[in-house]
């Protein structure tokens, strides 16, 4: 057997780890920290769904940028 045939046989059945969905950590919920349901993906469920929306419409969770009516706003108007 030729030094050629017998690498492409051991790399062949050699595992690289890629692709291998048993060792590839699951998704959680960033609630409660159950796996997530693909329905309610990145949730668990509706009512994981249904607390975070409740937290953006609360305004608990903010996007970060420049403030709204800040002066400089005001000055340009006046202009």
């Amino acid at each position: 057997m030729s030094a050629r045939v017998r690498e492409s046989g051991r790399s062949g059945s050699r595992k690289t780890g890629k692709g291998d969905s048993s060792k590839r950590k699951k998704p959680r919920c960033p609630i409660c920290g159950k796996p997530t349901v693909e329905t309610y993906r990145p949730f668990c469920s509706k009512h994981c769904a249904d607390i975070d929306l409740g937290r953006w419409l609360d305004g608990r969770y903010a996007v970060p940028g420049e403030p709204i009516g800040t002066d400089k706003d005001d000055e340009e108007k006046k202009n």
